[in-house]
């Protein structure tokens, strides 16, 4: 009976961190706050420089359920980026005492209290990562082992700095790509957990192919 369970309890795993010795918590709480924000924001119906992602599927958005949240949130991978690979520049910004605050822009996503405070805060795992698993950080944000390793030389007060000027970078992760999308908020919302687990290591794969790409030779 052991050997028949084994092959399922497998097959049901959805995380490779605990594997690599990381406790795949907070990033399912980064996941799940986003979402749930722009769920939210779908469904107040905010009509002001809407990005696609959210027009085209206000529907998917506004109606997606808790438990939809929570499968989704589940993924393996940081389904939101804030520009990890901008790293490195935050680190010589702040070596070299300059003020690393571009022009602002808005961000099209999220309220600017919630961007910064989901910034700040997966900043902190992602450096806290990067100092304990620089292999995982590299694809739960995508970002090459260069960049990780640049953000685990990060200050706190450059951390801090980084999550005040890069906060209107905060966006789902392949925030172009619409039918990605629907599938995923379709299969979660379905509970369609063979699909959803399908979706979910394609995009490991993509991630690691970009991952890849974005080395240096």
């Amino acid at each position: 009976m052991t050997n028949q369970r084994a092959p399922k309890a497998r097959e049901d795993g959805r995380h490779w961190l605990p594997a690599q010795g990381v406790d795949p918590a907070p990033l399912a709480e980064l996941n799940a706050e986003c979402l749930g924000l722009l769920a939210a924001r779908a469904a107040q119906g905010c009509a002001r420089l809407v990005p696609p992602l959210l027009v085209d599927l206000h529907d998917e958005w506004a109606e997606l359920p808790n438990q939809a949240v929570r499968r989704l949130a589940a993924a393996p991978f940081s389904l939101f980026d804030i520009g990890f690979a901008r790293a490195p520049h935050w680190l010589e910004t702040r070596a070299r005492g300059v003020s690393d605050r571009p022009q602002r822009s808005e961000n099209l996503f999220f309220e600017p209290h919630a961007a910064r405070s989901i910034t700040r805060r997966m900043l902190v795992y992602g450096w806290h990562l990067a100092r304990s698993r620089p292999r995982a950080a590299c694809l739960v944000f995508g970002s090459t082992l260069p960049a990780v390793e640049a953000l685990a030389a990060c200050s706190l007060s450059a951390l801090e700095a980084a999550a005040e000027g890069n906060a209107e970078a905060l966006k789902p992760r392949w925030s172009h790509q619409v039918p990605f999308w629907r599938e995923l908020l379709s299969a979660a919302s379905a509970g369609a957990d063979t699909r959803l687990r399908e979706l979910l290591l394609g995009g490991i794969q993509r991630l690691a192919a970009e991952t890849l790409a974005a080395h240096p030779p």
